[in-house]
């Protein structure tokens, strides 16, 4: 795991700007969106000045960074130049002078958040820039950290319960310790932290991305990990963990110690570039996992449930025992059905996302509940096919017969029917938006 040092090294700041000796303004971006301005001045000093601004938009709390200014001859060896300025108002303009201008020179400014033991509960620090901040013990009960980003930042023993950081970034955070009962995590990217004796009791942490993180002595007891993923995780004798996780944690770290996983609920899992050959997983429910990229070369899904799996990239051979609808959704999604004759095909509950089925032949096919993100089935003759309740986000219909095919409630927004005939196709309770219509029109309603 990378150190908290060489984070703070690569992702502390920042702006930095080359002085030659004319007179010039040089404002670039820093890290949380500071703006350096350099100017020399008639007596050949240089001004150097930014505006403080909060890591935190309003209206959130404000929390204002303190700033080092750093200089260079090099632009390799940096040292710290002027005092540290700790306690700026938000937008107050800082300024520091250098009486030496003779040679280029290099400055940057560090954007420092030190806020140790901190009482920020129920506070509001959403969409914060709170990267390599210090928030060692700090207390964020029921606090609102959505899609703040707490790269590398120190957390170690900080209060979470209740928290929630849905979308927010930690990776390479120090989480050690860190109590987060209950706290919303949902969809955050936690890559290659420290975990290390968490208190993650019924967390959710449904879509999460653990990938690499350290789980060892982590309390997960009752956390919702649907989704979420477990790749390259360390855990031991002392993490506590659902049975089912435990399965799919040894699932997609190669752990396992037999090769039998029948009637196991492996379902809502990501279970992406595991190796599953050979296994036996008659039984097993993988309800709206994903396999992708799995290795399922001779593994036995007898009586599998394999309802919405996701196939694209996985490999199967003929020694996979697997149902003839699964086996023909994994073809079309990873060697594509452009042309094929797949009339009166059950199609019921695929995922199809992204497949390739221009030109295809799916007259009185069912696919009910199909997950059709994205697919290309233009020019292709769906006469009497039945969508009812399809996800068709922009699915590609253009030049498609759809002459009394069904689309009730179906979920149209983005499709594409430019040149398609639809007649006597039904879109009762459909809906459109951003849809393009077979004459070129937009339809938002």
């Amino acid at each position: 795991m990378p150190s908290k040092q060489l984070f703070k090294q690569t992702l502390n700041l920042i702006t930095v700007a080359l002085i030659i000796a004319t007179s010039r303004d040089c404002p670039a971006a820093t890290l949380r969106n500071a703006t350096l301005q350099i100017v020399s001045t008639n007596s050949a000093q240089i001004v150097i000045s930014w505006q403080a601004k909060s890591a935190v938009p309003a209206p959130g709390l404000q929390i204002v960074p303190d700033y080092q200014l750093e200089k260079s001859s090099d632009f390799t060896n940096w040292t710290a130049f002027g005092a540290l300025r700790i306690g700026a108002a938000n937008n107050q303009t800082l300024q520091t002078i250098d009486p030496v201008s003779n040679g280029p020179a290099f400055y940057r400014v560090k954007s420092i958040v030190d806020r140790p033991l901190a009482k920020l509960n129920q506070a509001d620090l959403s969409h914060g820039e709170l990267a390599q901040a210090d928030f060692f013990g700090a207390e964020f009960f029921a606090a609102d950290l959505t899609a703040a980003n707490l790269t590398g930042a120190d957390l170690r023993a900080a209060d979470l319960r209740f928290a929630t950081l849905t979308d927010a970034v930690a990776d390479g955070a120090d989480l050690f310790a860190v109590d987060a009962i209950s706290a919303v995590i949902d969809f955050a990217s936690i890559k290659n932290a420290d975990l290390s004796f968490a208190n993650l009791e019924a967390t959710d942490l449904f879509g999460a991305t653990l990938r690499g993180s350290d789980l060892r002595s982590t309390i997960l007891t009752g956390a919702d990990l649907r989704f979420t993923t477990l790749h390259q995780t360390l855990i031991d004798s002392h993490t506590r963990l659902d049975s089912k996780w435990i399965k799919i944690w040894q699932l997609v770290n190669n752990q396992t110690t037999n090769s039998i996983f029948t009637n196991l609920d492996l379902s809502i899992a990501d279970i992406r570039s595991a190796d599953m050959q050979g296994k036996n997983f008659s039984g097993s429910d993988f309800s709206s996992s994903s396999l992708a990229g799995a290795d399922l070369r001779g593994a036995n899904f007898t009586n599998a449930n394999l309802r919405f799996v996701i196939f694209n990239d996985a490999l199967m051979d003929t020694n996979t025992v697997i149902e003839p609808k699964s086996r023909l959704i994994w073809e079309i999604v990873n060697q594509g059905a452009v042309g094929r004759d797949l009339h009166g095909t059950n199609l019921n509950n695929a995922f199809l996302a992204d497949a390739d089925m221009r030109n295809v032949n799916l007259t009185n096919t069912t696919m009910t509940l199909a997950v059709m993100e994205f697919a290309n089935l233009g020019g292709g003759n769906l006469r009497s096919v039945n969508l009812t309740s399809a996800d068709c986000l922009g699915t590609i219909f253009t030049n498609a017969i759809l002459n009394s095919a069904n689309f009730t409630g179906a979920d149209l927004t983005q499709a594409n029917f430019l040149g398609a005939t639809t007649n006597g196709a039904i879109f009762n309770g459909a809906t459109f938006s951003q849809t393009i219509m077979p004459d070129g029109s937009i339809r938002n309603f």
